[in-house]
């Protein structure tokens, strides 16, 4: 699982500098095809400058990532997204007045099959393509139990149903790597628990690869293949869920204030 040779995804002694802070620093991973994997640490650890860096919002100081052996340092966002990169975000990011059918097919549209002038012209072409996104956003909508809320505004639905939508949107561009910024913000443990089963499921279906930030402890260990563990902007260790719950280090820095936080509420 470790071999950075055979690995989809790999980021190589990436470092960020916002002035005289150091975001990041030489931070380095490699993320098997069909892994899911783990981003920890505490407030201010690196964790959401790295996705930054990857979907192309930050341009790193020096490093280098890599999709499939090719790097996308300096593309722009939209290029990043076309390649197989697709993200959700830690602040739920909904077009909220549209539709929640709509809001899928706007992630589809990213991807346009036609021109504009194609599209002006009204082709046949145009009209085989509208009916595929059709398609497969009533897939997508099947997939994550929204069918019944396809049209209604996004805006309107329940918080977990509005985080179950963020993530078809993201799914829907079939990406090669789906990055989720803290999917379980502001989840009971009983809405935890479904998500944790909706991305196992996420996995089987569409053979995804995802790399996940999160900060419920529970979910993480139970979930992920591998964790790594990021502090003041530096690896302090990749392993097993396992494994990094028996890491002294791993515990003082995080793991113990963490679990003394969530027992005493």
């Amino acid at each position: 699982m470790n071999d950075a040779n055979s690995a989809l995804f790999e980021i190589r002694d990436i470092s960020v500098r916002f002035g005289g802070l150091m975001a990041a620093s030489e931070v380095s991973f490699a993320v098997q095809k069909g892994e899911i994997f783990g981003l920890i640490g505490p407030n201010g650890a690196g964790k959401t400058t790295i996705f930054n860096v990857i979907t192309g919002s930050i341009v790193p100081n020096q490093g280098d990532i890599l999709l499939e052996g090719q790097s996308l340092l300096g593309k722009r966002p939209d290029q990043i997204a076309r390649s197989g990169v697709s993200r959700t975000f830690q602040n739920i990011r909904l077009f909220s007045q549209m539709t929640v059918a709509e809001n899928v097919a706007i992630g589809l549209h990213c991807q346009p099959a036609y021109s504009r002038l194609e599209a002006m012209l009204g082709l046949p072409k145009v009209h085989r393509a509208e009916r595929k996104v059709q398609k497969k956003v009533d897939t997508m909508l099947e997939v994550f139990g929204l069918s019944q809320h396809r049209d209604q505004r996004a805006g309107n639905l329940a918080y977990g149903l509005q985080r179950k939508l963020e993530i078809a949107r993201a799914l829907a561009t079939s990406p090669k790597l789906l990055l989720l910024d803290e999917p379980a913000a502001g989840m009971n443990n009983d809405e935890c628990f479904e998500l944790e089963e909706l991305l196992r499921s996420i996995r089987r279906s569409f053979d995804a690869t995802i790399v996940i930030i999160e900060h419920h402890i529970d979910l993480m260990m139970s979930l992920c293949d591998r964790i790594c563990v990021l502090n003041l902007g530096k690896v302090l260790r990749i392993d097993t869920p396992a494994e990094i719950q028996q890491d002294e280090a791993v515990i003082q820095s995080y793991l113990g204030s963490r679990r003394e936080h969530e027992n005493e509420q």
